[in-house]
């Protein structure tokens, strides 16, 4: 037996000697002397282009960095259950000084947006003070741990008022078939600034991988993912459906009692149920949420979690206006009446629903419908109930255990059912360039 890793090749060309084995029994080190010998765009050139097979392309990784584009744009990007990367948080970082993109580009849409952040910035520095002197910092943490968890806490609620035309940046690490195909979906989507992003994916890709991505997309194909993007990029509300959660557990409980049950009692804490236990069945969880939360719910790629429109049918979720003192809700509720009527005016001119999201801030309810499995289901209200996740999250998190628990008395599960307060452990969820702290310490 021979196991050895090798990461030094160029995508394509690390794709290319994996498909190899495919047509040939010879060892990828002896391929690895034809690719030295040839050079990865030679080696490239005489096989790729020929194979005609897409699988090639899941072998080889890139990553693309997407800056400076709306929370909106970062979601889209982010809408492949296949998706793997990072976004800037706005639970920890400040998006006051962030560029806001304005589709309309009109005094009236500006004012939108310059209120909000406006909102935001004020808000922060007085939610920082007041948590600061209400709150005490418990034994044994220290004063900079402390300080940045009662930041975190005052831009978890802060974040509420925040407009999804902000500004942000993600990382996406993909395949190059994938890479491939959702840029294609991006070129296609309803929103013009997300339509500028896939058209860029695909140039940069090509241009750096242009034996992988200089074949010529039909025109037949591109109309239809046209007509898909506008008909599947966004769920519409419907305020008939109520806020409540709901759950159809579409499991035959019995049949994976039966045959899996020890699997389900003996789980310790922190194991994950077998993948193929989903073949029992999947769940449908529909309930509301906050956009800002939702946005973390996401990034879970276990199942499918529809885009939902962001829209202010729902209202605010009222998490946001309880955390804020007094005085401040009251100026909350007064600039929500505001800007409420100065979208409807926008709405009035016929502004596209899917464009005045840019305007709604983050913390407007939508619609959520999650498709999971078991396992999924299981591993997210496991890690969304902890006690550094976002209130308005957890109870979602807990809905969920509440379901499971309904349907599987017996399984080990392992929920933080602790009221949601004050963590200072967010404190310590940092990443920090050790060599300048020293620096700074000496």
């Amino acid at each position: 037996m021979r196991v050895f890793v090798n990461d030094d090749l160029p995508p394509e060309a690390s794709a290319m000697l994996q498909a190899l084995y495919s047509r040939s029994d010879a060892s990828a080190l002896d391929h690895l002397e034809r690719v030295r010998e040839r050079g990865a765009d030679k080696f490239m050139a005489s096989y790729y282009v020929g194979y005609g097979h897409a699988s090639i392309g899941d072998c080889g990784y890139t990553t693309l960095f997407v800056e400076d584009v709306s929370l909106l744009a970062c979601k889209a990007v982010q809408d492949n259950p296949l998706f793997s990367g990072q976004e800037t948080s706005t639970r920890y970082i400040d998006f006051s000084r962030r560029p806001v993109v304005d589709p309309l580009g009109t005094a009236a849409s500006q004012a939108i947006l310059n209120r909000w952040i406006a909102f935001y910035a004020a808000a922060e520095p007085q939610l920082r003070a007041a948590l600061s002197d209400t709150l005490v910092r418990p034994v044994g943490v220290g004063a900079s741990t402390w300080s940045k968890a009662i930041a975190a806490r005052a831009f978890d609620i802060v974040r509420g008022f925040l407009p999804a035309g902000v500004t942000s940046q993600t990382a996406w690490s993909t395949n190059l078939r994938q890479a491939q195909e959702h840029s294609l979906r991006l070129a296609s989507h309803p929103l013009a600034e997300v339509q500028t992003v896939g058209t860029h994916c695909i140039e940069v890709l090509r241009e750096r991988y242009p034996n992988s991505f200089g074949h010529v997309v039909s025109e037949e194909e591109l109309a239809y993912l046209k007509r898909a993007g506008t008909a599947e990029a966004y769920i519409a509300p419907d305020p008939s459906r109520g806020l409540a959660f709901d759950c159809d557990a579409q499991v035959d409980a019995a049949r994976l009692h039966r045959e899996a049950g020890d699997l389900l009692r003996s789980r310790p804490r922190k194991a994950s149920l077998p993948k193929s236990l989903g073949r029992y069945g999947r769940y449908v969880c529909r309930f509301t949420l906050d956009f800002g939360s939702f946005r973390d719910l996401q990034r879970h790629r276990g199942g499918l979690c529809a885009m939902p429109l962001l829209t202010d049918q729902l209202g605010i979720h009222p998490w946001y206006i309880e955390q804020l003192p007094p005085a401040l809700q009251d100026e909350a509720l007064e600039l929500l009446r505001l800007q409420a009527a100065a979208i409807d005016a926008l709405r009035a001119e016929g502004v596209p629903e899917v464009d005045l999201q840019y305007f709604q801030p983050l913390g407007m309810r939508v619609q959520v419908e999650l498709n999971y499995d078991l396992p999924q289901m299981v591993y997210v209200a496991e890690l969304r109930s902890g006690k550094t996740v976002h209130a308005t999250l957890r109870e979602i998190a807990w809905a969920m255990g509440r379901t499971l628990r309904a349907q599987h008395p017996d399984m080990a599960l392992y929920l933080d059912e602790s009221p949601d307060e004050m963590n200072w452990r967010r404190g310590d969820q940092d990443i920090v360039d050790r060599f300048s702290d020293a620096r700074s310490a000496a």
